[in-house]
């Protein structure tokens, strides 16, 4: 798991493996910590949550949710969960967006007065 301090872009996301089982959890985490980005994995075992801590211009939600639906563990399927995991996923995606954007455009108001029509 990278070493790599927090920063604007980390984001803690909590989700639910209905079929996780304590003999997973190692498998789970090595899975997880293999993704660029990634600063904590921390489980809940009596509630099958996991939590997670990573930096969401480097991964998003639908690579993790991806990996471990692959990997046999298939995310909680209720209905609360799936608008949670979009909201995820639209945030993760927002982020990343973000993250590649040039500047603010308030940054650099020179910007703003060349784009005006005269």
């Amino acid at each position: 798991m990278e070493t790599a301090k927090q920063g604007d872009f980390s984001v803690h996301r909590s989700l639910v493996l209905p079929d996780m089982v304590d003999d997973d959890v190692e498998k789970i985490q090595a899975c997880l910590k293999a993704f660029p980005g990634m600063q904590q994995v921390e489980f809940d075992r009596g509630r099958q949550k996991v939590t997670l801590t990573y930096d969401a211009s480097r991964l998003g939600f639908w690579s993790i949710e991806q990996a471990l639906t692959t990997a046999g563990w298939p995310l909680s399927k209720d209905r609360w969960a799936r608008m949670r995991y979009a909201w995820y996923r639209y945030l993760d995606e927002n982020a990343r967006a973000n993250a590649k954007a040039k500047g603010a455009c308030c940054s650099n108001p020179s910007d703003i007065y060349a784009r005006r029509h005269k």
